[in-house]
C-alpha cells in the first residue's frame, strides 16, 4: 500500500438537485436526479458530502435558496466537486454561469454532469459551460415566447386563463355558481352604495362564506373580487408591471410583480355575475386616490368621523373625536376653535337628514340615470379608438405622419375614450338616495334596518349636505332635534341636478 501521502484524495461532492415543476408534489423528478448523480458519485470514488434540493424551483425567476447555499461551500471550502444531473439544472442564466464559473475558478472546484464532465480550469471547459448555460437560456426564451402567444390568443378569443377557481364560478370558468354570483352581485351593490371593503368582509364572513380558496374574507380578497372584470364577463390580463422608468417591478422574493389593474382585451365567454357598467363603478371607487384606505383598527365607528368640519373663520378641518370623562366629544384639530357633545350634534344631524326625506319633494333629489346605454357599442367603439391611437404609431414609425399630427390625433381618441368611460361608469354607479327615497319604506325605518351600515349612513349625508359645526355654548346641551338645532351647527345641502 502506498504512503497516506501518496494516496489520491476522496473528493467531497454536493449534489445539486432541481425541478422547475413539480405537478405532483411527490418529489420524483429530483429523486431520479439523485439517484443518477449518487451513481456517478459512487463510479467515481467521491464522497457526499452535502445535497442542496430544490423541488418545483424554476431558474429563472429571482434567486434560489439553494444556488446560494451552493456558492456558500465552495467559499468556504466544504466541497470540491459539484455533481448534477445536466447543465441546465444548476442554472439557466448567464449571469449566474459565470458567478458559478468564477467561484469554482478561485477555490479549484470541479463541475460533473451525468452527461460529462466541465472543467472549468481551462478555457475551453468554461467556454462549454457558457455555451450550455446560452442554450439553456435560448431554450427557456423560446418556451416563454410561445406560452405568451398561446395566452394572447387565448385571451383575445375571450377563454378562461386556468388556475384557481374564481369565486361566483365554476372550476372550468365556464358557468355561474349560483349561490356564490349572488353573493358577488351583493358585494358590488353594497360596495357601490357606501359600504367599506371591510363591512362586507365581516357580513360574508358571519354568513360563514368562505373564499374560493376555503378562507375567510380580508379587504385584499374582496378587493380582487371586486376588480375583476370576470364578473362583467370581460376578458382581462393582468401585465408585468414596470415602473416609470420602464424597470421591472419586483416583490419581496425577487420576482417581477404584475399590475394591480386589468387591461380588458375583449368579450368573455362566459356569462356575467354583474353587468359592465357596474363593474366599472366599484373599479372606478377602487381606482380613486383620494378613497380613505380604512386599515384595521382605524375603522370608523361614528357617524360624523371625518364628516363634520369646523365652521370657526373658515377653518374647514375635519373634526375629530375624542372621548373626555365618559364623553364623546366633536374637536378641531386647531384645538381652540371646537370642542361639542358628539351625540348631540349627530342626533341634530340625523334628524335633519331624515326630515329632508320625509318632503313630498324627496324623489327628486335621487338622480336619474342615463337610461338605454348600449355598453356593447361604446365597448366597440373604444377598441376601434384604441386600434386608431395604434395605426397612427405606426404611421409615425414610418414616416408617414409627423409627431405634431399624431399627439393632436391622440389627444383627441383620448378624449373620447375618456368620455366613454364615464358615460360607462356613471350608468352602473349606485346613487344611495335611493335606497332611502321611493321604495315605499319609510326613511327612518331604511336608516335603522340591520342592512344599512354606517358607511351607508355617512355616503347618504355627505351626498345631500356639507356638516360645518361651530363652538357652542358652555353647560350640558339639551335634546336637539330638526326643529330645536343647537347653535353654530349647520347642514348645508347640496344642489343635485339630475343626469340625463
Amino acid at each position: 500500500m502506498p504512503p497516506r501521502s501518496l494516496r489520491a484524495k476522496t473528493l467531497r461532492a454536493c449534489l445539486y438537485l432541481r425541478i422547475s415543476q413539480d405537478s405532483t408534489g411527490e418529489g420524483l423528478g429530483v429523486e431520479r436526479q439523485e439517484a443518477e448523480c449518487r451513481a456517478l458519485c459512487e463510479r467515481r470514488n467521491w464522497a457526499v458530502a452535502d445535497v442542496i434540493t430544490e423541488n418545483n424551483r424554476s431558474a429563472t425567476k429571482g434567486r434560489r435558496p439553494g444556488f446560494d447555499r451552493l456558492l456558500e461551500l465552495i467559499a468556504s471550502h466544504e466541497i470540491d466537486v459539484i455533481v448534477i444531473w445536466a447543465i441546465d439544472r444548476l442554472t439557466r442564466q448567464i449571469i449566474e454561469m459565470e458567478e458559478i464559473i468564477n467561484a469554482c475558478e478561485m477555490h479549484g472546484v470541479k463541475l460533473a454532469t451525468v452527461c460529462g464532465d466541465l472543467d472549468l480550469s481551462t478555457v475551453d471547459g468554461r467556454q462549454n459551460a457558457r455555451i450550455l448555460a446560452s442554450v439553456a437560456r435560448a431554450e427557456i426564451e423560446r418556451k416563454s415566447q410561445r406560452a405568451a402567444s398561446k395566452f394572447q390568443q387565448s385571451a383575445e378569443a375571450g377563454k378562461p386563463s386556468g388556475g384557481v377557481r374564481a369565486f361566483g364560478y365554476t372550476k372550468d370558468g365556464l358557468h355561474l355558481e349560483p349561490e356564490e354570483a349572488a353573493l358577488v352581485a351583493e358585494a358590488y351593490d353594497r360596495f357601490n352604495s357606501g359600504a367599506t371593503l371591510g363591512e362586507i368582509c365581516r357580513l360574508f364572513n358571519e354568513r360563514n362564506a368562505s373564499t374560493a380558496r376555503g378562507n375567510t374574507w380580508k379587504t385584499s380578497s374582496m378587493r380582487a373580487l371586486l376588480l375583476n372584470p370576470r364578473n362583467a364577463a370581460l376578458r382581462g390580463v393582468r401585465w408585468l408591471a414596470r415602473d416609470e422608468d420602464g424597470r421591472p417591478v419586483l416583490n419581496e422574493h425577487g420576482q417581477q410583480q404584475r399590475s394591480q389593474f386589468h387591461e380588458i382585451v375583449g368579450k368573455a365567454v362566459w356569462p356575467a355575475a354583474v353587468d359592465e357598467a357596474v363593474w366599472r363603478a366599484a373599479v372606478s371607487k377602487l381606482k380613486d386616490p383620494v378613497r380613505r384606505k380604512h386599515y384595521k383598527g382605524c375603522t370608523r365607528k361614528h357617524l360624523l368621523s371625518g364628516i363634520a368640519v369646523c365652521a370657526v373663520d373658515g377653518c374647514g378641518l375635519v373634526l375629530r373625536n375624542k372621548t373626555n370623562n365618559k364623553s364623546r366629544n366633536l374637536f378641531c384639530p386647531a384645538l381652540t376653535h371646537v370642542c361639542r357633545r358628539a351625540d348631540a350634534v349627530e342626533d341634530f344631524v340625523e334628524a335633519v337628514i331624515l326630515e329632508r326625506l320625509r318632503q313630498p319633494d324627496a324623489i327628486d333629489l335621487v338622480q336619474v340615470r342615463a337610461q338605454g346605454v348600449d355598453l356593447a357599442a361604446l365597448r366597440d367603439e373604444g377598441a376601434a379608438m384604441r386600434e386608431r391611437l395604434r395605426d397612427m404609431a405606426r404611421l409615425e414609425a414610418l414616416g408617414q405622419r409627423t409627431r405634431d399630427e399624431v399627439e393632436a390625433a391622440r389627444d383627441a381618441v383620448n378624449e373620447r375614450l375618456g368620455e366613454i368611460d364615464r358615460i360607462v361608469t356613471d350608468a352602473g354607479r349606485a346613487d344611495i338616495v335611493a335606497r332611502f327615497v321611493g321604495t315605499g319604506r319609510d326613511p327612518v325605518e331604511v336608516w335603522e334596518d340591520p342592512g344599512t351600515t354606517l358607511a351607508m349612513r355617512q355616503a347618504l349625508i355627505t351626498t345631500l349636505a356639507t356638516i360645518r359645526v361651530g363652538s357652542g355654548r358652555n353647560g350640558r346641551p339639551p335634546k336637539y332635534s330638526a326643529d330645536e338645532p343647537p347653535p353654530r351647527v349647520f347642514v348645508d345641502f347640496r344642489k343635485r341636478e339630475a343626469q340625463s
